[in-house]
């Protein structure tokens, strides 16, 4: 690998001899981070880690209720049974026969049931805000051991719809006022304990079967059963793939501060990052003239006035000295390419790099200043 010194300017050049280990230092860093970075995003995978659903279980609660007709009438028959229906009548029905059933639905599970159901009769205002009374009878208590997924706890209860008619009279005369509207239910408290598809499981559920008792019906409202799913979660890796933008970017920069860095070493070693005499003078007179750029005017370099010798200075800088120890102003005839310091007996001349008369000048400073007219610039 080789690198033509045209293809740098000589400011670049110059900056990169002075600033050469910074600069080393600087992109090998760059090549080393850019390479990490590289490495990870192409080869090494990227991972996320996510919760993943990767099994359920469902327990559910339900009551079917029924009831059998006592006598004969123009639709039923003694004996017959009605389930499940919107409304029963209390003249020629036994009363609400119910069965609470309990059941779950998984891979694989052991657990112990105990269920509690009383009837509770209750007074309540309005919009069931406040309890006015409360009444509370155990029905029925059944408990089941090793319960199976396949398996149905279950517990049959029955309600004597008469009996709940005269109870309500019965406390309603004994407060002597009968505020508020009475609620009857049938409550169901499931105690479970054991393990569900290798979960510990210790809860409890409540559900209710409310009773509309009037004074020939009696119904059954909207049932509160229970209706549960349990997830089973994992934490799950999955490898997320780079964006080509990131995976060809990587490389990009990766490979160009890895040519840099060689390209810098190579440069070193065969020279080019030197600089010439001239472009070493050249740089010198732009910085000169930068920094003191207030101290110059420019204009034309005079053809008329003699003096009695010319003296050439070896910088700007030192014109600029010259210029302050006069008071005088450096001109500068960009044309030209000299600047010069015109004192009463002097001229004190500097030929910047590069300029047409500076073979003349460098030759024949001892000439006066009108002898430039048969020069052409």
């Amino acid at each position: 690998m080789t690198m033509n010194t045209d293809d740098l300017s000589p400011r670049v050049r110059a900056g990169l001899t002075e600033w050469f280990i910074p600069v080393i230092v600087l992109v090998l860093i760059l090549t080393t981070l850019s390479g990490i970075w590289a490495y990870q995003i192409n080869v090494t995978p990227a991972y996320e880690t996510d919760q993943r659903t990767v099994n359920q279980w469902e327990e559910t609660t339900t009551y079917d209720h029924s009831t059998v007709i006592t006598q004969n009438t123009s639709v039923w028959e003694a004996g017959q049974r009605l389930e499940n229906r919107p409304l029963y009548y209390s003249n020629v029905s036994s009363g609400l026969a119910g069965v609470y059933s309990y059941n779950y639905t998984a891979d694989s599970g052991n657990l112990t049931v105990t269920t509690e159901i009383s009837l509770r009769i209750q007074s309540q205002g309005e919009n069931d805000q406040a309890v006015y009374w409360e009444t509370t009878e155990t029905l029925e208590t059944e408990r089941t051991t090793s319960m199976s997924p396949q398996d149905t706890h279950a517990v049959e209860f029955q309600v004597d719809i008469e009996p709940i008619r005269e109870r309500i009279v019965e406390i309603e005369n004994e407060l002597g006022a009968s505020d508020g509207s009475v609620n009857v239910r049938v409550l169901s408290t499931s105690e479970l304990t054991g393990e569900v598809d290798g979960q510990r499981v210790n809860h409890s559920y409540e559900s209710a079967l409310p009773l509309d008792i009037g004074p020939s019906t009696f119904s059954v409202t909207e049932v509160g059963g229970i209706d549960e799913t349990h997830p089973t979660t994992e934490r799950v890796r999955t490898q997320v793939p780079p964006s080509p933008l990131q995976s060809v970017g990587s490389v990009v920069v990766f490979a160009t501060s890895l040519v840099g860095l060689i390209g810098l070493f190579v440069a070193r070693n065969t020279g080019a990052l030197e600089i010439t005499d001239a472009e070493r003078e050249q740089l010198e007179f732009e910085r000169d003239r930068e920094r003191f750029d207030e101290w110059i005017t420019t204009g034309t370099f005079p053809s008329e006035r003699e003096y009695e010798s010319t003296i050439l200075v070896d910088n700007l800088t030192g014109l600029i000295d010259v210029a302050i120890d006069t008071n005088k102003r450096v001109i500068e005839d960009q044309q030209l390419g000299v600047s010069t310091v015109l004192d009463e007996e002097y001229s004190y001349i500097y030929v910047h790099p590069g300029s047409p008369a500076r073979d003349w000048l460098l030759n024949y400073a001892d000439e006066t200043i009108d002898e430039f007219e048969q020069y052409e610039f």
